[in-house]
């Protein structure tokens, strides 16, 4: 009995822990064509709020709180209510770091890209974009694993194509489009 709870408590662990195996494949090459598309000076370190008590919202899509949604294209000001509790909602459970690599909202939607961080302050993993919708009062992650594939991009989220773009918004059609990245392609 104890064996099969500790087996239970690793790979809940993993999964909480953001891993993916999509994100390992990427080509090596995928950081900077991540880091092209973001704003000018928006590379920076997002700490945790210190709330160690906080849901997981990566693994359930728990609320993460804020009570402001500004419905004009905009990045959150590091430091603001707003740009805390998106990083919490990535965040879940983990004490974790995020360098912001890319992050536009615009009423109630958000496309962030970030890469976690050690407390030295390099890459723990390769990170990746992630869309996230402000409902009922908190934001939550949706889930990108809906949007069709295009064969021809396999970069997905992490480098936009604009047939990738379309399907996106066939799939999330109340999304704003100048939220996401401009195609590479």
């Amino acid at each position: 009995m104890k064996s099969s709870s500790l087996a239970i408590s690793i790979i809940c662990i993993a999964i909480l822990s953001g891993c993916s195996l999509s994100k390992l494949s990427k080509p090596a090459n995928s950081t900077t064509s991540r880091q092209t598309n973001a704003a000018p000076g928006l590379i920076e370190r997002e700490s945790p709020s210190g709330n160690t008590g906080h849901p997981d919202n990566s693994a359930t899509g728990t609320p993460s709180q804020s009570t402001e949604v500004k419905d004009d294209l905009h990045t959150p000001e590091k430091g603001s209510s707003e740009r805390q509790a998106i990083m919490d909602a990535l965040r879940g459970n983990q004490n974790v770091v995020f360098q912001v690599n890319y992050l536009k909202v615009h009423n109630g939607w958000a496309w962030v890209d970030t890469t976690p961080l050690d407390s030295k302050g390099r890459a723990t993993a390769e990170g990746g974009a992630n869309l996230l919708h402000f409902e009922n009062g908190t934001w939550r992650i949706m889930n990108l694993s809906k949007v069709p594939e295009d064969p021809d991009d396999p970069m997905g989220p992490d480098d936009p194509s604009p047939t990738y773009i379309r399907n996106l918004m066939k799939t999330f059609p109340r999304l704003p489009k100048d939220i996401l990245p401009t195609p590479s392609n």
